[in-house]
């Protein structure tokens, strides 16, 4: 079967949405790409739902390329401006020193040096404009490009003035057809399938007109009439139910659509109402927060990340999820949900007491309340609370606001298993190890000033993600000041942890570990790794950020199948060093200096079919060889990051399976066959 074949469908689906505005797309891009014109920004607004997003993305797409750097980002209702202008650095490729440094000083003198594409979405605000603009390089001589979108006119006219406001209008009657008619078609080998007899013709027709011209109501009636069977009965259920609703158009799909789910999907699409607006959502994020509560079991019958993806799959399928990126292999990996999908998980969350937010929590609720979403400048204090029922705790705070404090309190949670932080926090309190029922801790995102040593003695915890980021100046190893051993006898998942902390003797205990980020590793961890028994016999995923690596032996690990080693850029390396795990998938190398060239050892894998080298270094002009017959009999996907790229040598026989080269080098010279798999990163 084609690896590809859920991706092709997905991208099907996500171009046609194009149908009906071409002649705005070409005419919005001609106003960025005429080198004559004036015209150095558009501001496309219009109501929600209407398709800026989806045309603006668009052209970022297809422009990107002729610029040197470019990002995306999405701006939300309620910005966190550090946030926003990290994420620029990072896509604009500064380093990250110069982010610690000062990052809107550096981050301002790299886009007005440069030729840049920056794609702002979804400002509400003027105040938002104001406080990005002094960064944004709108007097670029440069050549460089904004594209703005606003559900606002009179944010778009502050923004950038008449010149470059762009409305984007509700679809005609024969536009929407059009619209309807090629996305039920991307669901169907023949036409003719698509519509049975007229009568089902005229009722599509009917349903359409409801949609009242809106791209988002379209894509979500289709997504819902895509899961019927295409009999009149079943399509005139869905007319019936939009002509006598008393909401608005738009509502009145929404809320069908929804309806619509069966009965064990709906919990896993209002759990996205749990996120902040226009946030990225991770699917392991996702899957982790469901075993916690059950909503998927981990019976060993069925691999939970593959129940995950199916209810994604569901859910994208019916076009109530946007997936923003995949694996490569099609899987759903980062997901998002559109502002008004977003009001209807939240709205139909609070009236089936699913979840509660900060806007609506009311002590009467407090009782039977299993799900709480919170941030710092919430009423809710956790020192109030009387929830003996929840189990999911999200409590986001804001980088660029005062350090925040959790309260002691949350000990009194007995019955949380999530917990997912976010933020900058004074301190972890140490009552954090009363939380008997915790199965994740996610504090991935959350800088701490204080953190408990008790939190690597909590004997239920199943996962646990700390903070790793060069960007601050923090060094876990030196506050977490931990004494006694790491004990974490049922922990499947540990990223980040020290070597200062984890001891070989604590490792060697942590018999169900199957992902595992080490950093600051010293030589005697090391050696117990590189044992001749495998330690771990569970591991699955294994990612090392450490200045050097002098010797490596995973040979023994059969269950390993992704490893990424992240090294310091000072000390040059040599995979003969290094022996690889027999069943390795996926190889991601980081931040190394190479003196020869590292295929010598790499293509001779024989499982390997992901390889990923970013940020390395190349030295005495080698070249990197990927030629021979026997050369990475399994290798699907090639892929380049970072500092310049030496000479590729390929030929015909070697990598006979690659289908994808995914290059973030400009102006690389690549040789003919991997020009014809490229695609964009």
């Amino acid at each position: 079967m084609d690896v590809w074949d859920r991706r092709k469908k997905f991208l099907v689906a996500t171009d046609s949405i194009i149908v009906g505005r071409e002649d705005t797309f070409q005419e919005l891009k001609g106003k960025l790409t005429n080198s004559n014109s004036a015209c150095k920004m558009i501001c496309v607004v219009g109501e929600a739902g209407v398709g800026k997003t989806t045309i603006c993305k668009k052209i970022y797409t297809d422009m990107r390329k002729e610029f040197t750097s470019a990002a995306l980002v999405y701006v939300s209702n309620e910005p966190r401006v550090q946030d926003l202008l990290l994420e620029i650095a990072k896509q604009v490729g500064l380093e990250k020193e110069k982010r610690n440094e000062d990052l809107e000083v550096n981050l301002c003198s790299l886009l007005n040096e440069n030729r840049c594409l920056i794609f702002l979405d979804d400002i509400w605000t003027t105040e938002a404009w104001d406080d990005l603009k002094n960064v944004i390089p709108m007097n670029s001589r440069n050549g460089s490009r904004i594209i703005i979108t606003s559900r606002r006119t009179d944010v778009g006219r502050y923004i950038g003035g008449e010149n470059s406001l762009n409305e984007l209008k509700l679809l005609d009657k024969e536009k929407s057809w059009e619209l309807f008619f090629k996305l039920m078609k991307s669901s169907s080998e023949n036409t003719n399938e698509i519509f049975p007899s007229i009568e089902l013709e005229d009722i599509a027709k009917m349903i359409v007109e409801r949609c009242g011209g809106l791209p988002l109501a379209i894509v979500v009636a289709v997504g819902m009439l895509r899961q019927r069977r295409r009999n009149k009965h079943a399509w005139n259920e869905v007319l019936k139910i939009l002509s006598t609703s008393t909401e608005n158009n738009c509502s009145k799909i929404l809320s069908l659509s929804y309806k619509d789910l069966p009965p064990d999907l709906r919990p896993f699409f209002l759990y996205f109402g749990l996120f902040p607006e226009d946030e990225e959502i991770s699917v392991s994020d996702l899957t982790k927060a469901w075993i916690a509560e059950k909503l998927i079991r981990d019976d060993g019958n069925q691999n939970p990340d593959d129940i995950a993806a199916a209810k994604l799959e569901m859910l994208s399928d019916r076009n109530l999820i946007q997936v923003s990126m995949r694996n490569f292999d099609g899987s759903v990996k980062r997901c998002r949900i559109h502002d008004l999908l977003l009001v209807l998980c939240i709205e139909t969350a609070k009236e089936n007491n699913f979840f509660c937010t900060r806007h609506d929590i009311h002590s009467n609720s407090f009782s039977t309340l299993r799900r709480l979403t919170i941030d710092n400048t919430s009423q809710y204090s956790i020192s109030n609370s009387k929830t003996p029922k929840l189990r999911t705790l999200f409590y986001f705070s804001n980088l660029e606001e005062e350090w925040s404090l959790i309260p002691n309190e949350i000990g009194n949670l007995s019955s949380l298993t999530y917990l997912k932080l976010s933020g900058k926090f004074e301190r972890m309190p140490s009552t954090i190890r009363n939380l008997k029922k915790l199965v994740t801790l996610d504090a991935s995102q959350a800088l701490f000033d204080i953190f408990p040593r008790t939190i690597f003695r909590m004997k239920n915890l199943k996962h646990l993600l700390c903070f790793l980021d060069y960007r601050f100046e923090y060094n876990t190893s030196t506050i977490l000041n931990v004494r006694d051993e790491v004990y974490l006898p049922n922990i499947e998942t540990l990223y980040w942890v020290p070597g200062t902390i984890l001891k070989a003797s604590s490792l060697q205990k942590l018999s169900n570990l199957r992902e595992l980020g080490l950093y600051e590793i010293n030589d005697q961890l090391i050696d117990v790794i590189s044992g001749k028994t495998p330690i771990l016999e569970k591991l699955q995923h294994l990612h090392l950020n450490t200045p050097e690596l002098k010797r490596l032996n995973l040979s023994h690990y059969d269950h390993l199948a992704k490893l990424s080693l992240v090294l310091s850029r000072d000390f040059q390396c040599t995979l003969d060093t290094i022996e690889f795990p027999p069943n390795l998938i996926y190889l991601n190398l980081q931040d190394m200096i190479f003196t020869e060239d590292p295929m010598k050892i790499l293509k001779e894998l024989p499982s390997l079919e992901i390889l990923s080298l970013f940020y390395c270094t190349y030295s005495n002009s080698i070249a990197l060889d990927f030629s021979g017959a026997n050369s990475f009999p399994e290798l699907q996907v090639l892929e380049f990051d970072g500092t310049e790229i030496p000479e590729l040598i390929v030929d015909q026989t070697g990598m006979p399976k690659l289908c994808k080269f995914v290059c973030y080098q400009k102006h690389l010279n690549v040789p003919d066959r991997l020009r014809e798999i490229m695609v964009e990163p």
